[in-house]
């Protein structure tokens, strides 16, 4: 299964702002700092551009999640020379950020802070001399063993959902208008009630009428609840085909899902035993509820291959392979450098 990687996409005052921070405040201390990084479900994005991770220009400074936005966490090394730029353990780098990820998934702290599955690293240089900026974003991606692959199996071969019918027998399934309007109000009234940190990542159920309960709007209701629902039985008393584990998704390809899919899916292949799962790319907006542009997928694992990770009692699971260090324009892996010097040098702005 291919899977869309994000893009960098660094608003200009933002490195004025690392600038300032690197004079007035850090000077020769390069210690990472934290850095809010946003993302967006927007249909009107070409595929290609879509998957988009902003930097803000107060990033550095600021930690409200617009509306509209999801958060992912970000850490920045902003080194002193070109050379400790050019010479970083760029690998030791890219494992530090999945294990952080890694470990979170293992010892429950993921459910707090469900956007650490969306995190992110930046190595970067600031020449302050010539306002040129040298930096490189890491999205660590955690790759689960055996691989997910999409199937076009039910969920489960002897089991229907609750109208009766087996699960459509696509890889990709898109929602009824109908159901998409009543599912995105209920993701929003969700969010609510839950911090952003939440916002990128759930679960959610459909609910059917029982004879003797209060009518629903239509045959059945969605239930949204956080991930830490799964292990306190969010689920239960539901039907495999009506479970899903959701996900905001901005990915415009149809076939192809982000980055961040990676790691929720080491969070269900690890943490709850699972090996096939019903997921949702949740890709509608509240504004544009009507267009029903969530998918479903059903993906599952060869539950006959061998985990590469160390599983049993008293044993510290192995961290699997990690990929996640961005493309430049050309497609290569390596860093980018802006030359900022008609915006930032204050000579641009002195007249005879």
């Amino acid at each position: 299964m291919q899977y869309t990687p994000f893009i960098s996409d660094i608003e200009l005052p933002f490195y004025s702002s690392l600038a300032s921070l690197k004079v007035d405040h850090d000077k020769l201390d390069d210690s990472a700092r934290k850095v809010l990084g946003l993302y967006e479900i927007k249909p009107s994005d070409r595929p290609e551009e879509s998957c988009r991770m902003q930097i803000l220009g107060n990033a550095l400074l600021k930690d409200d999640v617009p509306a509209g936005y999801y958060r992912a966490e970000g850490v920045i090394k902003n080194v002193n020379t070109i050379e400790e730029y050019r010479n970083a353990d760029k690998p030791a780098i890219l494992q530090l950020a999945g294990k952080t990820i890694w470990d979170a998934i293992n010892d429950g702290t993921i459910y707090s802070c469900p956007s650490l599955l969306a995190s992110f690293t930046v190595l970067s240089f600031a020449d302050l001399k010539k306002y040129k900026f040298s930096y490189w974003f890491a999205f660590p991606a955690i790759h689960s063993s055996p691989p997910w692959v999409p199937t076009a199996s039910p969920i489960n071969k002897d089991e229907t959902d609750s109208t009766g019918q087996k699960p459509v027998g696509h890889a990709s399934q898109q929602l009824t208008e109908p159901e998409t309007v009543n599912l995105v109000e209920a993701v929003q009234t969700w969010r609510y009630g839950v911090d952003a940190r939440q916002h990128g990542f759930f679960l959610a159920k459909k609910v059917w009428a029982a004879p003797d309960a209060k009518p629903l709007k239509g045959p059945y209701e969605w239930q949204i609840s956080s991930l830490s629902g799964y292990e306190e039985g969010f689920f239960d008393n539901s039907k495999e085909g009506d479970r899903y584990v959701c996900f905001a998704d901005p990915s415009n390809y149809d076939d192809a899902p982000s980055w961040v899919l990676r790691n929720l899916l080491v969070l269900v292949q690890k943490r709850w035993k699972l090996n096939k799962v019903q997921i949702m790319r949740y890709r509608d907006l509240h504004s544009r509820r009507d267009q029903g542009r969530t998918l479903i997928m059903t993906l599952e694992t060869d539950s006959s291959q061998t985990s590469t990770t160390i599983e049993g009692s008293g044993a510290q699971p192995t961290l699997p392979k990690i990929t996640g260090w961005e493309r430049n324009p050309a497609g290569k892996l390596a860093g980018r450098t802006v030359d900022l010097k008609e915006y930032m040098d204050p000579q641009r702005f002195v007249f005879d």
